[in-house]
């Protein structure tokens, strides 16, 4: 028997809630956005930015016991969005989040070394989130650039 929810919770599941709690984010903010089917290719939300719609994808952790070895959020670089979501839900406290424009998280996440299975797979690490200069986009649900 699962010891907590937390316990029964399959990564579908992290990730359908990931995407249901970046809409609401968004409409908070004043920009309505709107969920793609399941399996759409390149982003999870369109996003009404006001002049028109950008492309944004999910990308949701849990904390858990491998958390500490694998503390990444991995995107595809050939993703076709606008901005990366990276949603942390932490054992204790609130939920926490990241909102970067995609060239951004490309330009900080990791360089593919030459030999790579996945050269198109990139990695940001959750303590470069947490400094300068993508500190700056925690909570930045108003998709300031």
């Amino acid at each position: 028997m699962p010891k907590s929810s937390s316990d029964r919770i399959t990564s579908k599941m992290l990730g359908d809630a990931g995407e249901h709690f970046a809409l609401s984010q968004f409409a908070f903010a004043g920009h309505p956005a709107s969920k793609m089917p399941d399996g759409w290719t390149g982003y999870d939300l369109a996003v009404d930015v006001g002049n028109g719609l950008v492309r944004v994808s999910v990308k949701t952790r849990a904390e858990g016991p491998g958390w500490k070895a694998g503390s990444w959020f991995g995107f595809d670089e050939r993703t076709e969005c606008d901005w990366l979501v990276f949603l942390f839900l932490q054992s204790e406290g609130a939920i926490r989040a990241w909102i970067l424009p995609f060239e951004v998280a490309r330009q900080h996440g990791n360089q593919p070394q030459p030999g790579r299975k996945d050269p198109h797979n990139r990695y940001v690490s959750f303590a470069k989130l947490n400094r300068a200069p993508l500190s700056r986009f925690e909570g930045n649900w108003g998709l300031a650039p």
